[in-house]
């Protein structure tokens, strides 16, 4: 904008200057070559300044921009930290075996990594986790519910969590977020399901099958054809976010039978309240297909729909950052006094009893 204000400044001034020169030219005696060289200058002389102005406003914007990076080099700290070192093979997670042992952590500022330890049960931070004992079997279903860190003490299939790559961990453990996440306007749908291009569009689209979806996409030019995360329903993206996790699933699988030689039967799924903005309808078809397509995995959901972790191994109700209960979904819904079971029936009738 101000680059564009300054042309068109120079451009009245030079236009002043010309109706100058002609005027003279005409009221006073001149040689007419004299003059014309003078026009020609003068046209000369506004390109020039032209392309010093434009020159000079993108060296600012590069400066801006270096002094930008200059300061995010400063201010951020190193995102791997020292002791991340440990590369496990290419089936890990293979069992999906979770351990637990006094973990307290608190949401804030973790800039701050010297502070790992510093978490305690007295500690005067608002914790949203408490000295946190858990384990959670291979291939074990389970929800964890209530009403609306430290990771040294976090063991996967024995294997530490804080000494592993961070970039390591995202690849290996399967997650689908609470609002799903789409490339901007005009990428398309492939490369919105497989952004780190590992499949083929024949996977991709026994992926879209599977999530009932493949109609949706064919309708609007099939799967490298460009979309809007605005054309979707709430379950539909819902539903998309979920076939990324399939998809992950699969290529992790084929994977791991061409390089080891075996079926990767195990591995860590992670669902943060992915049916609060879905129907009913919607969240018995993505719970069906978790089933189906996850079998052998550990699974971890945060749920507060609690009619849909019915069907889970084991359901644990959480109060404060602490464990306050633990046991199979049905059986606690049916006992007096369960904490579970207020909140199933208040999920159920809307009202505290």
């Amino acid at each position: 904008m101000i680059q564009r204000w300054l042309a068109l400044t120079l451009d009245f001034t030079i236009g002043i200057l010309a109706v100058v020169v002609v005027t003279l030219s005409t009221q006073l005696k001149s040689d007419t070559g004299f003059t014309g060289a003078s026009l020609i200058t003068l046209m000369s002389f506004n390109s020039s300044v032209a392309n010093i102005i434009r020159m000079y406003t993108l060296l600012e914007t590069s400066l801006g921009a270096v002094n930008r990076l200059k300061t995010f080099s400063d201010r951020v700290a190193p995102e791997h930290l020292p002791g991340e070192n440990i590369a496990p093979s290419k089936s890990w997670p293979k069992k999906g075996l979770i351990e637990i042992k006094g973990v307290s952590a608190s949401y804030g500022d973790t800039s701050d990594d010297s502070g790992r330890d510093s978490f305690s049960s007295n500690s005067s931070k608002n914790l949203a986790l408490r000295d946190l004992d858990m384990t959670i079997r291979p291939g074990e279903k389970v929800a964890i519910c209530g009403r609306s860190g430290s990771a040294e003490n976090i063991f996967i299939d024995e294997v530490p969590l804080y000494r592993i790559n961070r970039s390591v961990l995202r690849q290996r453990i399967i997650a689908v977020p609470q609002e799903a996440v789409f490339l901007p306007d005009g990428s398309s749908f492939k490369a919105n399901l497989d952004p780190y291009e590992v499949a083929t569009e024949t996977e991709c689209q026994r992926v879209l099958e599977a999530v009932d979806l493949w109609s949706f996409v064919s309708e609007r030019g099939g799967i490298s054809a460009g979309m809007s995360a605005d054309t979707l329903s709430q379950g539909q993206k819902q539903l998309f976010s979920l076939a990324r996790a399939i998809l992950r699933h699969r290529v992790r699988a084929m994977d791991s039978a061409i390089e080891l030689g075996e079926k990767c039967q195990g591995g860590i799924l992670l669902l943060d309240e992915v049916s609060s903005s879905v129907d009913m309808d919607t969240d018995r078809a993505m719970q069906a297909i978790i089933k189906k397509e996850f079998e052998g995995y550990t699974i971890i959901m945060v749920s507060h729909r609690l009619e849909m972790v019915m069907d889970f191994d084991t359901v644990i109700v959480m109060s404060k950052g602490s464990v306050i209960e633990r046991g199979q979904p049905r059986v606690l819904a049916e006992t007096e006094g369960s904490k579970f079971r207020e909140l199933y029936l208040v999920s159920r009738t809307g009202r505290d009893v």
